[in-house]
């Protein structure tokens, strides 16, 4: 199923989440969605935005897109750190397995169901696909609504460079993700990581608080290579797959 917004006209003084985000307008007859489910988005549309999306501006001229690494770090909360391959990352919503294969970063997720992820966009084409589960996928369009579109396992999904996005998980699910051309840059947008960052420190059931990090290093030839036997078992025989599909 997918959603669409139409274009409203009645300004709004306020974001989704009630924070100065820049340049959206306010739908004037609202959808049904509850609020609960992290769908009141759809009332709001970014046309400023929208007309960036997918090109090089949007990097550059929207003021609701924060860089990966901003100069002022200290004060933007929106600030993504670079995450070492090989490495584990676990907070509320589950965890990341980050591995790198040549020069091919793949990340394998597994997500909680009623967790949020992302809320960002990439200078390179974002490609995933679900080994088991159910996601919902937030896309910024070039009107400036917010479309949502389901994904179940087996599919491969792809999102265009310069597009915002969110993943919503409606199932414990586990996926992988890359990047085409490979290389890992991440920029913010507010009105999406907003909404995230609220489910993370609550919304999805967690308090935001139990975050990790495990490092992967060598530790001995014996331990190395168990390591890397079962990466690579995930990675060869499920992306295989995946690109596979992709090609058909």
């Amino acid at each position: 199923m997918t959603y669409f917004l139409e274009r409203g006209s009645k300004p709004a003084q306020s974001s989704p989440e009630g924070n100065p985000t820049v340049g959206f307008q306010l739908k004037s007859d609202k959808s049904s969605h509850d609020e609960s489910d992290n769908h009141d988005i759809l009332n709001y549309i970014f046309p400023e935005d929208g007309r960036l999306v997918g090109t090089d501006a949007i990097f550059t001229s929207s003021p609701n897109v924060t860089p990966q690494f901003p100069i002022d770090a200290e004060s933007n909360t929106h600030k993504r750190l670079d995450i070492p391959t090989p490495s584990i990352y676990t907070d509320e919503r589950g965890e990341i397995h980050n591995i790198k294969a040549n020069d091919k970063r793949i990340n394998i997720l597994y997500t909680k169901k009623g967790y949020l992820r992302s809320g960002d966009l990439h200078p390179n084409e974002q490609c995933d696909f679900i080994f088991s589960g159910k996601v919902k996928i937030w896309t910024l369009q070039s009107d400036g609504s917010t479309k949502i579109t389901d994904y179940c396992a087996h599919d491969f999904i792809s999102i265009p460079r310069g597009v915002p996005h969110v993943f919503e998980f409606v199932e414990d699910t586990v996926m992988a993700e890359w990047w085409e051309p490979p290389g890992f840059q991440a920029w913010f947008y507010k009105p999406y990581r907003d909404i995230v960052n609220k489910n993370i420190m609550g919304e999805g059931g967690g308090n935001g608080r139990r975050k990790g990090l495990e490092i992967l290093v060598n530790a001995g030839e014996k331990r190395w290579s168990t390591v890397k036997l079962a990466l690579g078992a995930v990675f060869v025989g499920s992306l295989g797959f995946a690109l596979g599909r992709r090609s058909r």
